[in-house]
């Protein structure tokens, strides 16, 4: 970090020194940080700066998608858990076992489809961990049966 503050520091005086730069926004105020702890504070200005530019390195961009993607799966798993929740309850109340058959095979589907999601996501983010520079946090990979399990107890 040093030798980059050292760099900007030279790159910036002689930007002053070339000229009057005080009719530039922002001259002479402090860079307004985000409050980022995902990202090594020796990177926080390189990233503000290429932000408010719309320039991104892909690995930015690969992040959010997986963010994204991440509250999905879980909205999806949550959805499936109430639908087979209250599926079962009603097939339990009118005594039909025809009914109770047919909410688990259909519970049975939807699990299938969310482990596989859930497989696709850890794969996305495997290949996301390995183009990270140095310094920043890993996405964990997903634990699917964790997840449906939880979303089965919250629904009960």
């Amino acid at each position: 970090m040093k030798k980059w503050q050292r760099i900007v520091d030279r790159l910036a005086a002689d930007a002053i020194s070339d000229g009057d730069v005080s009719h530039l926004s922002g001259a002479g105020k402090k860079l307004a940080l985000p409050d980022d702890s995902s990202t090594p504070d020796e990177l926080r200005a390189a990233f503000k700066i290429m932000r408010d530019h719309n320039v991104m390195p892909d690995w930015i961009d690969a992040g959010a998608r997986l963010e994204q993607s991440e509250a999905k799966l879980k909205r999806q798993i949550q959805a499936a858990a109430r639908t087979y929740q209250r599926q079962i309850s009603l097939a339990r109340a009118k005594g039909k076992q025809a009914m109770r058959e047919t909410a688990e095979q259909n519970w049975n589907r939807n699990k299938e489809a969310c482990l596989e999601g859930v497989n696709r996501y850890n794969r996305e983010a495997l290949a996301y961990n390995l183009t990270l520079p140095s310094g920043i946090p890993h996405k964990r990979m997903l634990q699917g049966e964790a997840i449906i399990e939880q979303a089965l107890a919250n629904d009960s």
